[in-house]
């Protein structure tokens, strides 16, 4: 072949040669994986996730570098790392080795599906209503509600305490007050033995004592930050004395439930506590004892609180049927 021939042919692919030099070398170079992180509002980061902490995700997206991301924004994570190298071939290569990071929605699935070991918590917080009524009659009434929860390891334990006072004219009209106390033992992650002690004292009804006591198991539904929901069936042991008559003692099934939700970002609470059950007598023959509200938050110890409390019986010696509606402050630890 003419060489000037040979100089025409071959010249075009010398030149192309550092092209494809370069093409090839990215193509090593550039990674073939990339790290998904789905945000609670819809939106898709694709990229490098180059730090985990408990407060944020740091994403290297090479088109727009390294960005913060809250981690209470991330809905969901899907990690693709390529095979990493041997720890003596990283570290003649200069390379740091580091563990994958965690999933948070992983580890927050993890930590609400099984309530069953927790470190010691305790928290509470006291209800308190006032209300001052001046026309025909003169109308006084004081509400006033404790409660306190401790949590630790495998044990539950929940005490109330309340007492309602009402004076109309300077006439004592309603004075009552209730104690009760709940401890639960979780034997799986969402299976508990519950047992709950209460009594109750009433001046102004014909029903003046309840005490009762009982247990039996439980279920709990769901325990995280965004709020719990429980049943549980109690067989129980009960003692009701009258002002006229005769004291009154039987056995009732009973079923308890304890609910309460977050919601709006924590702006409010909605709560659901109650029980209701039938007795196993002729004498007795349904009771329910209900309390729903909403809980608005002032500060970390303040919040204004909405109740509606239901305390029903049903006997062949005088029906109690008692409504209360509660408006006030609660003060919280």
């Amino acid at each position: 072949m003419p060489p000037r021939i040979s100089t025409l042919l071959f010249t075009p692919f010398h030149g192309l040669a550092p092209c494809f030099s370069v093409l090839l070398c990215w193509l090593v170079s550039s990674p073939l994986w990339a790290d998904t992180l789905w945000l609670e509002n819809g939106d898709r980061i694709t990229g490098k996730v180059i730090e985990k902490t408990a407060t944020r995700w740091r994403v290297d997206t090479g088109y727009a570098g390294e960005i913060d991301i809250d981690a209470e924004r991330v809905e969901r994570v899907a990690l693709d790392e390529p095979p990493a190298p041997s720890i003596k071939v990283a570290n003649a290569l200069g390379f740091a080795t580091q563990p994958k990071p965690p999933d948070p929605e992983t580890a927050r699935e993890k930590a609400a599906s099984s309530p069953t070991e927790r470190p010691f918590t305790a928290s509470g917080g006291v209800d308190i209503a006032l209300e001052y009524d001046h026309s025909t009659a003169d109308t006084q009434e004081l509400e006033l509600d404790v409660r306190q929860r401790i949590e630790t390891g495998h044990w539950r334990h929940s005490w109330r305490a309340g007492y309602h006072r009402e004076y109309r004219d300077g006439k004592r009209r309603k004075n009552d007050w209730h104690l009760a106390y709940s401890p639960k033992r979780f034997f799986a992650p969402q299976r508990f033995w519950q047992g709950r002690l209460s009594s109750n004292r009433d001046w102004g009804e014909a029903l003046e004592r309840r005490f009762s006591i009982g247990a039996g198991p439980g279920y709990q539904l769901w325990d995280n930050e965004r709020g719990a929901f429980s049943l549980s069936a109690l067989l129980t042991r009960n003692r009701y004395e009258y002002a006229n008559v005769g004291d009154e003692n039987f056995q009732a099934g009973v079923l308890q439930w304890q609910f309460n939700r977050y919601l709006w970002d924590q702006l409010f609470e909605v709560y659901a506590n109650g029980r209701a059950g039938r007795a196993l007598s002729r004498g007795t023959s349904f009771l329910l004892d209900t309390e729903s509200g909403l809980r608005y938050p002032f500060t970390e110890w303040a919040s204004l609180q909405m109740s509606v409390e239901t305390d029903w019986v049903e006997n062949s010696v005088e029906d109690l049927n008692d409504t209360t509606y509660n408006l006030g402050i609660g003060l919280n630890w």
